[in-house]
């Protein structure tokens, strides 16, 4: 049986995958939820306070799925979040961390917090704090101050600094301008009001993503969350109206190779991946790797997006939407496919293919397989598409079927992929 438990930073997991900070963790029920699910651990949703004494309105959440069929299970989505003043306020529920329930003081949210913190520790999960506010709305120095005391005391186990990604507020533009003031002072009072592990996250709008986490760990932070968010505006073309748009912006499934490449490029930061078919490059100057714990966020919707995080040199990842749209069983699901995969590949611990991940260098370039399309004449109809789409001029139609002439076909592989009937196959 596969060991999932993972360590980093003084912290013991029983396994990889965590729940971000949402709409899953806004109180004790929900948090409660997701660790009988056997999540390895959860962060819990940010009062998004800009100064001591605010006074914050409820807000809702509300949602949009963007794909061609609007099933996620079957395609690729991308996640449009968004947000408005709440007009029913739910008076008698749990207080909510930015949902449409009242919001709670800092005195309030620290009682509701220990209580998630003590029942963690029937479930063996990890209960990570979320704190402050960035950007434009960044957080004073005695709320990142006053936060982090007040979570520390009651009892979470490691604490995410609110540096991003929330695009309403352009974090990545405003770190990459001063990243002392949005990104330093940040970590800096944080580990001055605690002793326990602080992790700032990263945003990938706009910003050096990069950079900025080598930025961090110079800056004392005890890991990184990079988290793949952009701003995003949708057009209603045909109402002209004005856009709806109070992020936190877009996402899906379809950003986690997005993610891998920015997890393998910290790990490796001071080379840049280099084009397979190039010389020698030189590397980046003064650009250190990030040796600090990398959690990825983002994108997270099967046990293999959580693997190719692990493989490109992450710790641990965290997952949000899935949850969202699948329910907290989407955390047995995702741990069994990475168990499985674990046993089929005879890795005993995670420890065993993390950080293994390695780019085709220039001289294996040739070892690429050279692909030659075959064609079944029975499943092909002739609807020309292939021929259409090769940019080589190899596909042509004889007597209504595809053929394909090899002294002009590079093996691009475009006409497998644009086959509607599934008639072309790939002979190496």
């Amino acid at each position: 049986m596969a060991d999932l438990s993972v360590e980093f930073s003084g912290i013991r997991l029983k396994n990889p995958l965590m729940v971000g900070a949402g709409p899953n963790t806004m109180n004790f029920q929900t948090s409660l939820d997701c660790m009988k699910a056997g999540f390895g651990a959860i962060v819990i949703r940010s009062l998004h306070t800009t100064h001591l004494d605010d006074h914050k309105e409820s807000s809702r959440g509300f949602w949009r799925i963007y794909s061609a069929n609007k099933n996620y299970k079957k395609s690729l989505y991308s996640f449009q979040s968004t947000g408005a003043p709440a007009q029913r306020v739910h008076k008698n529920v749990p207080p909510g961390f930015g949902g449409a329930a009242v919001m709670p003081t800092l005195e309030e949210y620290t009682e509701e917090v220990y209580k998630i913190t003590r029942a963690a520790k029937d479930y063996d999960c990890r209960v990570i704090a979320s704190t402050g506010w960035c950007g434009a709305r960044l957080s004073d120095e005695e709320v990142w101050a006053a936060e982090a005391k007040a979570m520390t005391e009651a009892g979470v186990d490691a604490i995410e600094l609110h540096t991003g990604p929330s695009p309403a507020t352009e974090p990545g533009r405003f770190i990459t301008v001063d990243p002392h003031k949005y990104l330093e002072m940040p970590i800096k009072v944080s580990k001055q009001a605690s002793n326990l592990p602080i992790f700032p996250k990263i945003p990938a709008d706009c910003c050096d993503t990069i950079g900025m986490s080598a930025f961090a760990q110079k800056a004392g932070a005890d890991g990184v969350v990079p988290v793949t968010r952009w701003i995003s505006i949708p057009v209603d073309i045909e109402n002209e109206k004005e856009p709806v748009w109070r992020g936190p912006g877009i996402g899906g499934p379809w950003s986690a190779p997005i993610m891998t490449g920015f997890v393998f490029r910290m790990r490796h930061a001071d080379q840049p991946i280099n084009y397979v078919g190039g010389g020698p490059v030189g590397g980046f100057p003064d650009s250190p790797p990030v040796t600090v714990p990398i959690i990825a966020s983002g994108g997270v919707r099967s046990g293999a997006d959580v693997i190719g995080y692990i493989m490109a040199g992450a710790d641990a990842a965290q997952t949000c939407v899935q949850v969202i749209l699948e329910g907290v069983g989407a955390g047995g699901r995702i741990l069994k496919e990475m168990s499985d995969w674990m046993d089929r590949k005879g890795y005993q611990r995670v420890s065993d293919f993390q950080g293994t991940l390695k780019l085709v260098g220039n001289k294996d370039v040739l070892s690429i397989p050279q692909w030659q399309p075959v064609i079944d004449d029975s499943l092909c109809n002739g609807c020309n598409i292939c021929v259409k789409s090769c940019y080589n001029h190899a596909m042509s139609l004889v007597d209504n079927k595809a053929r394909v002439d090899d002294s002009y076909c590079e093996g691009c592989r475009t006409c497998y992929y644009v086959c509607p009937t599934n008639a072309i196959s790939l002979k190496g």
